[in-house]
């Protein structure tokens, strides 16, 4: 897992799990795994209602499935909605894919052995649900690994459609049926083919990390961690460079969002700052939705502007009925309902075992 910078870690730790009602903000009351074989106790979740809300999810790890307030996840990093509403979870610890209806029920949807370390995540026009885990079927693990899997939601069955693609952190589904792969170990662009499993790099060098505006091979990225199709082109978050890039299909390079420095500020695209942008999404209109590792929130670009959607940039865990009063912690994947009236956000804890484990939604 790639980690991120918390320097209010500790103090917020007193929020996340204290118990505590404070400044308006929510924490849930009780954390514990499974005691002596029995369910773990539920924990006091605030109100669904609160615009910056807690789905589903405790500070303590675990795997129970329930309603919201007894469900568990062990280190949830992605989500994608379907056109139900059902929230799919790739729940990294413990290798499985959960579903969280918009009550804040969970239920597992795929737990096999062969199935370890979900990650990227894509629901796809066709009904499918598209995940990549680290591991392979055949349990290695390792950078090249990476396989990407076809899910039926109705039945949990799966079956591999390419092994060793690498470390994409970041899937996209084009309009020919290939994936956009965004690898954030080997700091390329690449295309993936379903029909022939065959992997091309789109743009920059494996093995090469950098900044560079070019095409193809001219191009350099450092850390491209998720990408959105934004009018046939791919809008690529750049974790290291702080930016977010523009990629065509032809393998054109250029800068989309942030100056490069870290920062938070808001403004004109090519103005903004960002500090670690990690998880994309995109709604029917064209508004783009970016994790931040870095400032931990969620930022939202429209007509060409960037500005905070929610979190307070204090690294915590807090609802709040103000979303940029909120506070989130290892915000990584993101998914969009089509209006744009629904954030649903994988709120986990970045591999460093500190007690965040829910999935949170903005509405």
């Amino acid at each position: 897992m790639t980690t991120h910078r918390a320097a209010t870690a500790i103090a917020a730790l007193a929020v996340a799990t204290g118990c505590a009602y404070k400044s308006g903000h929510y924490g849930d009351a009780n954390f514990g795994d499974t005691i002596d074989g029995a369910p773990p106790p539920p924990c006091t979740l605030a109100a669904l209602s609160l615009h910056a809300a807690t789905l589903s999810g405790c500070s303590d790890a675990g795997t129970a499935d329930g309603p919201r307030g007894s469900a568990r996840f062990a280190n949830p990093v992605n989500v994608a909605l379907a056109p139900s509403g059902l929230a799919y979870v790739a729940d990294f610890d413990s290798g499985l894919i959960r579903k969280v209806d918009q009550a804040g029920a969970v239920s597992t949807l795929l737990a096999r052995s062969d199935f370890a370390h979900p990650f990227g995540m894509q629901y796809g026009v066709d009904g499918y649900l598209y995940v990549e885990t680290d591991d392979d079927d055949r349990g290695a693990h390792s950078l090249l690994t990476g396989t990407l899997w076809k899910i039926n939601p109705a039945s949990g069955d799966a079956t591999v459609l390419g092994r060793d693609i690498g470390r994409p952190r970041g899937l996209a589904i084009l309009a020919d049926g290939r994936f956009a792969l965004a690898d954030h170990q080997h700091h390329v662009v690449e295309l993936f083919d379903p029909n022939t499993a065959a992997v091309t790099v789109l743009a920059g060098v494996l093995d090469s990390p950098g900044y560079q505006n070019g095409t193809g091979a001219g191009a350099r990225f450092a850390q491209p961690y998720d990408l959105v199709v934004v009018s046939g082109d791919l809008v690529v978050s750049e974790f290291d460079n702080n930016r977010l890039r523009r990629v065509t299909l032809a393998g054109v390079v250029s800068n989309f969002a942030g100056t490069g420095a870290p920062g938070h500020d808001d403004g004109a695209l090519l103005a903004a700052t960002f500090d670690q942008p990690k998880g994309l999404a995109i709604d029917a209109t064209g508004a783009i939705y970016v994790t931040e590792a870095g400032n931990h929130d969620i930022r939202k670009i429209t007509g060409g502007n960037v500005a905070v959607f929610a979190g307070s940039t204090i690294g915590g865990y807090a609802d709040d009925d103000v979303p940029t009063n909120a506070q989130f912690y290892g915000v990584e994947g993101l998914d969009v309902s089509a209006d744009g009236s629904r954030v649903v956000i994988a709120d986990g804890n970045v591999g460093d075992g500190m007690p965040f484990n829910h999935v949170r939604e903005v509405h």
